[in-house]
């Protein structure tokens, strides 16, 4: 056998959820590396393959064995194995028996520890054909996949049932069982254009033979292109003006994952659809039929769209016509829904938020929207905007949920809001607001960019986590059924990004006072608020930022997350200086000291007459010069500033620390030292406590 062979292992299925394929991939793809790499297997490269019917990994040039290991057993001590006529003890013998050999065959090793009797042993490598198969069904056993499922009567449980296994080494089987089916050299490719069963005869011959023969093309990242470029090239041949297929990179994945062999095709809509708000003929498109829509060099919708088809049909316009007109009745629907809703004014649908339930315990959406109206005004007042209008906006935000068009197209709620208001005559900072309110709406959107648009989103956010703490609804483990993970995250996203100062707990309060009935749960406000922080830590951590640097900003209980980050990028600044090392060190010693002095202090003020030696007076002075300084600094929000003029604060400390006795005998000296103490980590507490900086 050679040294080292290609490898392959590829778990053919029924149709993948098209959403979960490139992670599936991905994850195989990653678990069978870490696998390799702990069994000691060497090998040049690994890649993935996933399409809608297969998951498969490449492994290049992977080591035939593992190398031998040498493996060294310790028994009990020289002293404790044998007697003083040199003959083996009880222990000895039984660690001997342990390994299979007589006493005579162990060996001694010497540690700084002492001598030990010892046995070692020359362990061979284990083939590839040996610990393939273990190695493959773990990785895919441990596979993303949410809910697993049983077919037939075997008790093997995949994301869709099975068909074959193949696993190759070189042009060898390796025989073995992967989830109940074993492992061959035989699959099947493209379902329509060669549902037949193919031969593989060399692990290095797959991808090839899947797209010359099989009509499949397996890996996932040349389909994407393949798809992103047949989808432009579609649009430039079709017209001869400037005209564009507009990708959105989420929708490309998942139509990488429907389809093996993807084909392009142009199709069209009635051009009267176009009076319809771009976003429902978007939503259309993308969401619903898995379109790509077409702009023209105004980025205005063309009635035009690009399918992605999974064949290369004989009669492609069969096929365009096919999808034309499922596209056409959905937007008969929605330019039915969108007439009908006008009828209606968004105010005189405010009453129907009544029969509408929120949740059991918090009641209706007309009761939310009463709650939001409140504490959109006041946070807009906080703001200073036109809390009028934030309230407004409010009491109108969820009166888009009572109509036909958001009850067929979920997705467009707050958008439909908006266009609503606008057909209502209602100002256009209302509008703003009522379709910012949901945004953003995943990790990394756009935040809301009026100041009604972030009040509103604000006061959403802030009313959901303190309506669910305060019945007990806490998310636990991956369990979070108001989103209130995403909510939190919202919340520090638009007033850290958007420069908004909010005292949280004080909006929590006011969020708390709006329930009709008194919230179960006490302690709502400081829950919330912990879990904000908790967000934040996370937040923090995804960008750079140290635990120890966000942890000596957080424990000075700070509710406002924009002066956090500013705290948090001057504590980011102030650790890279030379004096930080040493004046974190000498704050953990000051807190050390006043944490454990637990005597009443009498003097009331730093009295001069107690210093024993410049050190003292030295650090008084400068500690006097610095607080007006460093008050004026801190009160401006210039927090990189005050920790600059701290940092001038090294040598006196140190100074101090190495002239000055604190714990004297001498009480009014030794409570004058305290509160010498007391006075320069107040200072530092004004920005963080650095001491917990590591």
């Amino acid at each position: 056998m050679k040294k080292h062979e290609d490898f392959l292992i590829e778990i053919h299925t029924e149709e993948l959820p098209s959403k979960s394929i490139l992670k599936l991939g991905e994850g195989f793809c990653q678990q069978i590396s870490e696998r390799l790499h702990k069994a000691g297997l060497e090998f040049d490269d690994i890649k993935f393959f996933a399409t809608p019917r297969r998951l498969a990994v490449f492994v290049k040039d992977l080591a035939a064995t593992q190398p031998d290991q040498v493996v060294e057993r310790r028994g009990p001590a020289v002293s404790a194995a044998f007697t003083a006529d040199g003959k083996p003890t009880p222990a000895c013998a039984g660690f001997a028996r342990s390994c299979g050999v007589a006493p005579e065959e162990l060996t001694k090793t010497v540690t700084p520890q002492g001598e030990w009797v010892s046995y070692t042993k020359k362990m061979p490598g284990k083939s590839v054909a040996e610990l393939m198969p273990e190695i493959a069904e773990q990785a895919a056993l441990t596979l993303p996949i949410p809910r697993r499922m049983r077919w037939g009567e075997k008790d093997a449980q995949f994301a869709r049932p099975i068909h074959s296994v193949m696993m190759l080494y070189g042009d060898k089987v390796i025989e073995g069982t992967i989830l109940g089916y074993p492992a061959g050299r035989m699959t099947r490719g493209h379902r329509f254009h060669a549902p037949d069963w193919f031969t593989l005869l060399h692990a290095a011959e797959y991808e090839a033979l899947m797209r010359d023969e099989a009509y499949v093309i397996a890996d996932f990242e040349s389909r994407r292109s393949e798809i992103l470029n047949a989808a432009r090239a579609s649009v430039e041949l079709a017209f001869t003006f400037h005209a564009s297929a507009l990708i959105d990179h989420d929708l490309l994945d998942e139509v990488t994952g429907l389809v093996e062999f993807p084909v392009a095709l142009i199709g069209s809509f009635d051009k009267e659809f176009l009076a319809l708000p771009p976003e429902v003929l978007i939503s259309s498109m993308q969401d619903h039929q898995r379109y790509f829509p077409v702009a023209g060099s105004d980025e205005k919708l063309l009635p035009h769209f690009v399918a992605i088809s999974n064949i290369k049909s004989h009669d492609p316009k069969r096929v365009i016509h096919g999808n034309e007109r499922v596209l056409r009745a959905r937007l008969a629907d929605a330019a039915f829904f969108y007439s009908t809703d006008k009828k209606e004014s968004l105010e005189s649908r405010i009453e129907r938020l009544k029969g509408i339930v929120f949740q059991a315990k918090l009641g209706t959406l007309y009761d939310k929207a009463e709650r939001i109206s409140r504490l959109a005004a006041f946070i807009a007042e906080k703001m200073h905007a036109d809390a009028a209008m934030a309230a407004r906006a409010g009491l109108l935000a969820k009166t888009d949920l009572t109509t036909s068009m958001v009850g067929e197209f979920p997705e467009l709620q707050g958008v439909m809001g908006y266009y609503y208001a606008r057909h209502d005559g209602l100002p256009d900072a209302v509008a703003e607001a009522m379709k910012e309110q949901y945004m953003p709406r995943f990790s990394g959107d756009d935040l809301p960019g009026t100041p009604g648009g972030q009040a509103l989103a604000l006061a959403d956010r802030l009313d959901s986590l303190a309506g669910a703490f305060g019945i007990n609804q806490i998310p636990t483990g991956d369990k979070d059924p108001f989103g209130l993970r995403r909510a939190a995250l919202g919340v520090i996203r638009i007033l850290v990004e958007k420069n908004i100062r909010l005292d949280l707990r004080e909006a929590l309060e006011v969020a708390t006072a709006g329930f009709a009935m008194p919230l179960p749960n006490k302690d709502t406000v400081t829950q919330v608020l912990g879990f904000i922080q908790e967000r934040m830590r996370s937040w923090y951590q995804e960008q750079g930022i140290m635990a120890d640097v966000f942890a000596s900003v957080a424990a000075l209980g700070i509710a406002d997350p924009l002066d956090i980050h500013e705290r948090i990028k001057a504590v980011q600044a102030f650790k890279k200086l030379s004096e930080a090392e040493t004046l974190s060190i000498a704050n953990k010693r000051v807190s050390n000291i006043l944490s454990k002095y637990v005597d009443m202090i009498d003097a009331q003020a730093i009295d001069p007459q107690y210093f024993e030696n410049s050190a003292e007076q030295e650090l008084a002075r400068q500690l006097e010069a610095k607080s007006k300084v460093v008050a004026q600094l801190s009160q401006s929000g210039k927090y990189d500033e005050v920790l600059l003029q701290l940092a001038e604060l090294r040598k006196p400390v140190d100074d101090f620390f190495d002239q000055v006795m604190v714990m004297t005998e001498d009480k009014p000296r030794r409570e004058n030292r305290i509160l010498l103490l007391s006075k320069l980590r107040a200072l530092f507490l004004q920005v963080a406590d650095i001491a917990l900086l590591q």
